[in-house]
């Protein structure tokens, strides 16, 4: 880049000439008082990744990088342009090769990364972007110019690495016999039993958690734990055969008397609450449980889960209105001791006009792939990923209790313990099956264990990549 702008070769240079042809064979010029830039996108990039042999010896390889599938967004208004979507993590910035358009065929140029000296852009020199980069757009009457801070994103982390805190450690939790976490707005919020009745335990969504046991005015009994839901942006429990709903998990209402036949609150998606029969049919509700359905089960009743019941639903990526729910429990230990395997059912529900009418099936299909059967199992939706966690194997499963987290990406019909989901290198529960196990606000996961009260959050990178605005290009 040695071509040197000063300010009147530009006013004689930035000249355009229109396609009109004169008789006398002169030519007529046309200049333009206005200009912009108005697209803006990169060429192949250097990658560079590190590899281990088997020697234990670090060696660095190069990939490419096809940085027109990278889209850059063009602020008019800030005069700002950057992609929102970040390179990879190890894309050479310091050597990129870019292309970029004017409007009237403005000149464009680029101010020097350590000095004001501007110089013409050019398609073939390779720029440094490791910091953001000064353009220049000048008219073609040289009367004007517009100037736009051009960035290049890239990552700084991985993206499937998962990081883990340990964020405290609440005595409280150690007398609990059993627990279960919730994440409502700015709180989480812990319900755990003593024996007696249900406690609840409140904290702000923050790495540094600060937990306040809360006086409720009404008393949930023992069982009130286990049925713990966010709906509607409220919490739900069963207590005292009662539906009953909280905003605070301190003030709490009744919202019907539930029909006896319904033991337990599994879960909801977003339109319908779930419930489970004493005799082992599901029910679900889509007006705030004043009344349920009995739905359609596809495949034996008897495989329906009834202990360590978690709910999730994952949204469909092509039909509107439509979500695929799905439970994963254990049968019980005194009537199935011979069970290995949990059991995982699936429903489809869709909400568009007419309403269709699915029933649940059984995904269970011994296929060497299915969820171990563990105490007191939890399962809950990361993004498009369910995830499960369990304590001491039950009947005649083999797994070691919390060695790892059981990632499903096709809505719980296959599950793998070796992926990308991995739990604290240090975690322990110091032999306790009592454990919580739920997702803030911020995508962030937490444990919280009821054997040594430690609390664990952590997160996948990808998980907290913010969303930038949509800009516009004109």
């Amino acid at each position: 880049m040695k071509k040197i702008i000063r300010p009147f070769v530009i006013l004689a240079s930035v000249i355009v000439l229109v396609a009109s042809c004169l008789g006398d064979d002169t030519w007529k010029y046309t200049y333009y008082s206005d200009t912009a830039i108005t697209a803006f996108s990169l060429g192949t990039l250097n990658r560079y990744l590190t590899t281990t042999s088997s020697t234990g010896e670090d060696s660095i390889y190069t990939v490419e990088v096809t940085g027109s599938l990278y889209k850059f967004y063009i602020d008019q208004l800030s005069h700002e342009i950057y992609n929102p979507d970040s390179l990879p993590v190890g894309t050479d910035a310091e050597h990129v090769v870019c292309s970029v358009s004017s409007k009237n065929l403005g000149s464009i140029v680029i101010k020097n990364i350590d000095s004001d000296t501007l110089s013409y852009f050019s398609v073939e020199d390779s720029l440094d972007f490791t910091t953001p980069r000064e353009f220049r757009v000048y008219s073609s009457d040289g009367s004007a110019y517009r100037k736009y801070m051009v960035s290049v994103n890239v990552h700084q982390e991985y993206a499937d690495s998962f990081r883990w805190a340990q964020v405290g450690v609440y005595e409280d939790f150690t007398s609990l016999k059993g627990m279960k976490a919730i994440n409502l707005g700015e709180h989480i919020f812990v319900f755990g039993t003593n024996g007696d009745e249900t406690k609840v335990y409140s904290s702000e969504v923050s790495p540094a958690p600060s937990w306040t046991i809360l006086s409720t005015d009404i008393t949930l009994d023992a069982e009130a734990y286990k049925n713990v839901i966010s709906f509607d942006n409220l919490l739900w429990t069963i207590s005292n055969s009662e539906l009953v709903y909280s905003f605070d998990g301190t003030s709490w209402s009744n919202a019907s008397t539930l029909p006896s036949e319904i033991s337990q609150l599994l879960g909801a998606g977003t339109k319908k609450l779930y419930a489970l029969t004493t005799s082992g049919a599901i029910m679900s509700s889509s007006d705030m449980g004043l009344s349920w359905e009995q739905d359609g089960i596809l495949a034996d009743a008897s495989k329906i889960p009834t202990q360590s019941v978690s709910l999730a639903y994952v949204s469909s990526k092509t039909n509107e209105d439509t979500e695929r729910i799905i439970i994963a429990g254990g049968r019980s230990e005194d009537i199935y001791p011979e069970d290995s395997v949990s059991m995982v059912w699936n429903k489809l529900e869709e909400y568009t006009s007419p309403e269709e009418q699915h029933s649940w099936f059984l995904c269970n299909e011994q296929n060497g792939y299915e969820l171990p059967r563990l105490k007191n199992i939890s399962m809950l939706k990361y993004g498009e990923v369910l995830l499960a966690m369990g304590g001491h194997a039950l009947g005649t499963s083999t797994a070691k209790s919390f060695s790892k987290l059981y990632a499903s990406e096709d809505s719980g019909l296959t599950w793998h313990g070796e992926t990308d989901y991995n739990l604290p290198e240090d975690f322990s529960n110091e032999d306790s099956d009592v454990f919580a196990f739920a997702m803030d606000k911020d995508n962030y996961i937490w444990i919280i264990c009821g054997g040594n009260g430690q609390i664990w959050r952590g997160r996948i990178n990808m998980m907290g990549w913010a969303e930038d605005q949509t800009s516009f290009v004109k």
